[in-house]
């Protein structure tokens, strides 16, 4: 079994890292939305003293997020090209 990363699907996420690094450097290197974006930061997401619905700050994140994903032709990610996704990179 060959567990390397497929070089066309290393190619797609290089280029989402480039993608994030535009971003950062567009907000000043800010990096404002940060707290958010971390597997150990659900707390930031998450309003658990509201029975656990997301917080006001991360809802309004959403659309910016989504935008700025389809701008970059991300968003659509599982559509067919012909409706403005990119080409999905093969998976092995």
């Amino acid at each position: 079994m060959d567990f390397n990363i497929p070089a066309d699907l290393q190619a797609y996420l290089d280029e989402l890292d480039r993608l994030h690094r535009r971003r950062d450097q567009a907000d000043g290197g800010a990096r404002r939305h940060i707290r958010f974006f971390d597997h150990r930061r659900e707390w930031a997401r998450t309003d658990f003293d509201n029975d656990g619905l997301p917080r006001p700050e991360w809802e309004a994140l959403m659309p910016e997020a989504k935008d700025k994903a389809d701008a970059a032709g991300h968003y659509r990610f599982s559509l067919p090209p012909s409706s403005g996704a990119r080409t999905a990179p093969t998976c092995g």
